[in-house]
């Protein structure tokens, strides 16, 4: 019972296995809650005949490697995005991007969004990001306010392995945070490694996987929405 918040804690909870997930919307936009409060007694009753389908949510997993390079060992578990900007810093941030162990690009901005279709229509969504069906495997690569006018977001396969470093020359340190939440500053020589985590978030679908969410984008985000149609001559 709740909005997105809700959803974002239960993920929180479980961080590996997660029971199947029923929502009912009781948040300001619901848009991860299929299932009115109206509907409560009907639908627990079809989740527990196991009249149900479900979308298999996918998750991220990010961990710090220090300067000397040993890692620490938490595993920070995120449902909607990985976050580095420059915090209360008044300076673009600067940081170098790996994927799968190769150079991908360096990043002069106010930060850069590593997101799940989940997090699609949400921060990265804000950032300029696309949004992105949750039944597509990929990573959402968002870069906030960059410097030059050609770096545009990317949506990548979700195999992919991505290494973000702080250099030694960075003006200043930044800072991640996880889904919204445990704000961590990375020191120059830090890296944050981020990758698809094996254990998404089963979420009970209303009418469908599809269906939820075009319905969704279309009543919670106004998704082509627009006035009266142009009237016949």
């Amino acid at each position: 019972l709740g909005g997105a918040g809700t959803i974002l804690w239960v993920s929180n909870l479980f961080p590996k296995s997660v029971p199947p997930v029923v929502s009912f919307g009781m948040g300001s936009l619901g848009f991860l809650t299929s299932f009115s409060r109206e509907s409560i007694p009907r639908v627990v009753d079809d989740v527990v005949k196991g009249d149900f389908v479900f979308t298999l949510r996918s998750r991220l997993v990010a961990h710090v490697v220090k300067a000397d390079g040993s890692e620490e060992r938490r595993r920070h578990i995120v449902l909607n995005e990985v976050v580095i900007d420059r915090g209360a810093n008044s300076t673009l941030i600067d940081l170098d991007v790996n994927i799968d162990g190769n150079p991908m690009t360096k990043v002069l901005a106010d930060g850069v969004m590593i997101s799940t279709p989940t997090g699609s229509t949400a921060y990265s969504l804000a950032a300029g990001g696309s949004m992105v069906h949750p039944g597509v495997s990929g990573v959402l690569f968002v870069p906030i306010c960059p410097h030059t006018l050609s770096f545009r977001p990317l949506v990548l396969p979700d195999s992919v392995v991505l290494t973000i470093r702080v250099p030694e020359s960075a003006r200043v340190e930044p800072y991640a945070s996880f889904d919204g939440k445990e704000q961590r500053c990375l020191k120059r020589g830090e890296s944050l490694v981020v990758r698809g985590w094996r254990y998404p978030v089963p979420s009970i679908c209303n009418s469908g996987e599809s269906v939820d969410w075009f319905r969704a984008v279309k009543e919670s985000l106004l998704w082509n929405v627009r006035g009266s149609m142009q009237k016949p001559y």
